[in-house]
């Protein structure tokens, strides 16, 4: 038997040594979890084993406030876990803390956090629910909400969230899903649940779909009392289980089981879903092959309590298939009733072992085998870190205009008439009422709140050539005869005056209210009522953004799902004086006629394009800067700085520029060291790099780092390694003030520490090559390209730069680690980092490896606006030359910039277009071969043209709030907007692009 286990553990060496370092962690976190599971498991009695299948409700504070109780059971009965209710996140933390402190197996700790967990804790501000999300027909934002959320819950020690609700709600009468769905067409509401599933999961979160098998036709409320479903086992197919099957494949970690009486399923008398095996067992782990864990909805709710004793209803739930117990109201009877089935025989301990081990495994994987406290301070701020860029962002996106016969958004923005303005349900001045004022100078206002005389609101009406009639405060779910709380007078109001041509009605909160509403002629429709919806509100009425949402139900016959009103480009000339108006159009963006514009109407063109472009989301601004033969031609800023609106772009504006970094700072110093003779790229790393000797890196040749075709990986994510099991920072690394121990300035008020850049060089030293052979475009070549520089000129890269190039050039805006000499006011913000640096990134750079550098790497880390970028392409393209300075002769420019490889279209350091047109390059279609650039990742690019002396430079923050937004790319802005710019010069598109190689200079 020994030698049999030596040869076993032999055999197992053997396997992990022969596969790669990936499969080797994989497989050491896969024994690693089988024996935690199972040491776990090996110490529990039976009653503690039956005890983990239990999940009961915390409250940790509110009138149900039941610390005394939970800890009874957790020290008695070994509950699984616990779902949070009520109380503030401080008290939440501690109470979390002391019940994982007291418990034999760490519990796994579930929210119901939908919209977030402002849902539940106090203090905590709410975040979209899924009928606006789905109103934004943008699957981006649902995963952002969800990785949003999944930062909320990693906060709080969370590990689950019960959502999404992936309930297709095809009745308008549903008093409890409602607007928890994302709405009534199957298709979206499984893309969209995924979307949200994705964000939570990828970010460590355990997704829970519900509520299963769909209840989203019901007209009753499962909490009260049990609903019915006459539906077919085909129907149920054909839409209720569809989104449940989409998710499944997508791998969703668990599923809820509602409380509903569905006749094609389960035949006996008010045995509900969740306590029925045909649905469970049959439709939903075998027919569905559905593996993850399967909870029950509440068991105290009525739907299911109304008809079984406490414990009887546990044990039905149990043998029906369910793993994880929810909301019981008697754990201890509970447990005696499961322990009794098992020993009449009726429970098998095979089944139980199997269920345990589930949730055991998901403890595991949640990080609870090394379980860390939750901070309890500031908790409440940590957790609306995030809301209110999320909220604004989907604001603008789900904005949903369904009527506007009058044409009343054009006569509001001309300002040309008397405008008034009703607040139904609202007794002061709103936001949207202060915003129409701020712009339109005098409104008329009256206010009709509950009880109130609708007098003065009438004689808004009669004295008005326009009424905006918003209604606020609704009730989230339908009240008595569907009004969403408003009283009788107020409903009576609308019905008076829906057929009043000049009246436009905002709704700001539920849309099934517009069933008592369908003749109104003008609609505006925001989905909720808060700060963020009332400004978008005021700046679509006044045609400042455009609405983008959809409608995702359908409350008439006339305004069914998907309705909206698509907007039509207004005209060059208006755009033009718009901007006028805004003070845009910038005195210095030249004289045209002299740069050579034959085509000044393209240019126009382009500013229509990029208005549309920032109102689509693409990013919140812009600059765009082109010049031809060393004129300026352009050089405008279009939107905002943010997502908040708060403060224009400005052509002075500072943005991140990201991996322009690596064209505009390292590569310019190695063409410089190149052409001193002191670096030769047909040299080995090695050669100037002692350190790296005896690895796999001493042999790389400096050209091919040049060529991204050195066979380094093509990303490390360095900043994982520095977060605890529970994604959070840890305190050995990181502090909120500097010293000699903690120096590097990753963020504000953030510090790594000091000798940790030797750690992330020997990450990079000891992650084995893996692309040799191949082009892969990858940052780290550049790291060392960066190192070689500072070993040869024995400066700080930064140092160097601005020294010889960027002062010499004069270059005011250029710069690494820009709050040294920029105010923060002035530079572009980029991402609202929820994984990393937890804070909106703003003058530090985006760049997550960069910033552990302190902000200066080879291949991020500079800041400069688009006039600056433009005068560094301007130098090359003049052959070296800028301001009576040489800082390179011709012949390096040419070499450097050609195409210098066969396995991709690279230059050295630069890149290059593709051969072909209409390929999605990096450049547009009428861009000739001899051109060279980059682009970068925040949104950025540059591109010299020697064959047509076009200089193109683009700037954004396209990853304000969030760098899942590809919209960029997706509607191909940058290349378009250069083609536009090639189009004002009368240069055709570039039919025949050949990879031009010019001769190679040795």
């Amino acid at each position: 038997m020994i030698m049999r286990k030596a040869f076993l553990g032999l055999l197992v060496g053997v396997l992990f040594t022969s596969l790669g370092v990936q499969a080797q962690d994989a497989l050491q976190k896969a024994l690693h979890q089988k024996q935690w599971v199972d040491s776990v498991y090996q110490q529990l009695s039976l009653e503690e084993r039956i005890g983990q299948l239990f999940m009961v409700a915390a409250y940790s504070g509110g009138k149900n406030y039941n610390e005394e109780q939970i800890k009874k059971l957790v020290a008695a009965n070994q509950v699984g876990g616990l779902i949070f209710m009520q109380g503030t996140p401080e008290a939440q933390a501690e109470q979390n803390n002391a019940y994982q402190t007291m418990s034999k197996v760490p519990l796994l700790i579930g929210m119901d956090a939908e919209w977030g967990l402002g849902m539940r804790l106090t203090g905590v501000k709410d975040m979209p629910k899924q009928m606006m999300v789905g109103a934004t027909e943008d699957t981006s934002l649902a995963y952002r909400l969800g990785a949003a959320i999944a930062y909320q819950c990693k906060r709080m020690g969370v590990h689950i969230n019960f959502g999404p609700v992936v309930d297709v709600n095809n009745n308008p009468r549903n008093p409890i899903i409602n607007a928890r769905a994302y709405g009534e067409d199957k298709y979206k509401v499984a893309s969209m649940g995924i979307a949200y599933m994705r964000g939570l999961q990828d970010y460590g979160i355990m997704a829970c779909a519900k509520h299963f098998p769909g209840h989203g036709d019901t007209e009753t409320d499962s909490h009260k009392d049990l609903p019915t479903i006459k539906k077919s086992i085909t129907q149920l197919e054909a839409l209720e289980l569809y989104p449940f099957r989409q998710l499944i494949g997508a791998g969703v970690q668990s599923m809820m089981v509602a409380h509903l009486d569905v006749p094609a399923l389960e035949t006996e008398p008010h045995i509900p879903t969740t306590l029925s095996k045909n649905t469970i067992s049959t439709l939903l782990k075998e027919r569905m092959g559905f593996n993850g864990l399967v909870f029950t909805d509440a068991l105290n709710m009525q739907g299911v309590a109304k008809y079984f004793e406490p414990g009887d209803v546990d044990l039905r739930a149990f043998l029906a298939g369910n793993d994880v117990l929810l909301f019981s109201q008697n754990v201890p009877v509970a447990i005696s009733k499961i322990k009794a089935a098992i020993a009449e025989g009726k429970v098998s301990e095979e089944e139980l072992e199997r269920r345990v081990r589930k949730i055991l495994t998901a403890k595991y994987r949640a990080g609870l085998y090394s379980w860390q406290p939750v901070v309890a301070e500031n908790a409440t701020a940590d957790l609306n870190r995030y809301t209110d860029a999320l909220e604004y962002q989907i604001a603008i996106s789900s904005v949903t205009l369904l009527r506007d016969m009058g044409g009343m958004r054009t006569r509001i923005a001309r300002k040309e008439e008397k405008v008034g303005y009703v607040g139904i349900n609202a007794n002061s001045a709103t936001t949207l009422y202060k915003q129409l004022k701020l712009e339109l100078g005098t409104v008329a206002e009256a206010y009709l709140p509950k009880g109130g005389s609708d007098a003065k609101a009438m004689q808004v009406i009669n004295r008005s050539d326009i009424v905006v009639v918003a209604v606020h405060n609704m009730s989230f779910y339908p009240t008595k005869g569907n009004d969403y709380g408003l009283d009788t007078r107020q409903m009576n109001f609308l019905k008076q005056i829906q057929k009043d041509k000049k009246v436009v009605l905002v709704l700001l909160g539920n849309p099934y209210l517009l069933q008592h509403f369908c003749d109104f002629e003008n609609i505006l429709v925001t989905y909720e009522d808060n700060k963020s919806t009332e400004e978008v509100a005021a700046t679509t009425l006044l045609k400042i953004t455009s609405p983008k949402g959809a409608l995702p139900v359908s409350p008439c016959n006339t305004l069914r799902a998907g309705t909206q009103i698509k907007i039509i480009t207004p005209s060059a000339e208006d755009v033009k004086k718009k901007l006028d108006r805004a003070g845009n159009l910038q005195d210095k963006t030249l004289f045209v006629d002299e740069a050579g514009v034959v085509n000044s109407a393209a240019l126009d063109e382009l500013s229509m394009f990029l208005q549309r472009s920032v109102a689509d989301g693409a990013f919140p601004g812009c600059q765009v800067f082109a010049a031809k033969d060393g004129k300026i031609l352009f050089n405008r800023a279009y939107g905002y700085q943010d997502v908040y609106k708060k403060r224009r772009v400005e052509t002075s504006t500072v943005y991140d520029v990201a991996s322009l970094t690596k064209v505009l700072s390292t590569t310019l110093a190695v063409m410089r060291l190149y052409e001193q003779k002191r670096l030769d790229l047909n040299k080995r790393l090695v050669d100037y790099l002692p350190w790296v000797k005896g690895t796999d890196k001493a042999n790389l040749r400096i050209k091919n780092l040049l060529l991204h075709q050195a066979g380094l990986k093509s990303w490390i994510p360095f900043y994982k390694e520095t977060l605890d099991s529970l994604g959070d920072l840890r305190a050995d690394l990181y502090r909120p003030i500097g010293d000699n121990t903690f120096g590097i300035l990753v963020a504000e008020n953030l510090y790594l520490r000091s000798d940790y850049a030797d750690s992330i060089w020997n990450i990079i030293l000891t992650t084995p090559l893996e692309n040799q052979g191949k082009y892969v475009y990858s940052d780290l070549d550049f790291y060392f390209l960066a190192k070689i520089v500072e070993k040869l000129t024995n400066q700080p890269l930064d140092v160097y730069m601005e020294q010889n190039f960027y002062k010499p050039m004069g270059l005011t805006t250029m710069t690494y680690r820009p709050l040294k000499k920029i105010k923060k006011e002035n530079i572009a913000p980029t991402e609202n980092d929820i994984v990393f640096r937890r804070q909106t990134v703003h003058g530090f750079v985006h760049d997550p490896g960069a910033a552990m550098f302190g902000g200066v790497a080879g291949h991020a880390g500079l800041f400069a606006t688009a006039e600056d970028v433009g005068i560094v392409f301007q130098m090359l393209l003049n052959g070296g030359v800028y301001n009576g300075v040489r800082f390179f002769q011709k012949s390096t420019i040419d070499y450097f910039s050609a195409y210098n490889s066969t396995l991709s279209r690279r230059g050295l350091g630069f890149d290059k277009p593709k051969a072909e047109r209409n390929d999605a390059g990096p450049t547009g279609d009428r861009v000739s071969g001899y051109a060279y650039g980059h682009q970068g990742f925040t949104g950025t690019c540059a591109w010299a043209d020697p064959a047509t002396g076009v200089v193109f430079v683009f700037l954004s923050n396209r990853v304000n709030p969030s760098a899942t937004n590809w919209k960029i790319n997706q509607k191909s802005v940058r290349t378009k907007a250069q083609d536009y710019i090639y189009e004002s010069l009368g240069i055709p598109i570039n039919r025949d692009r050949p990879m031009v190689k010019r001769q190679q200079l040795k």
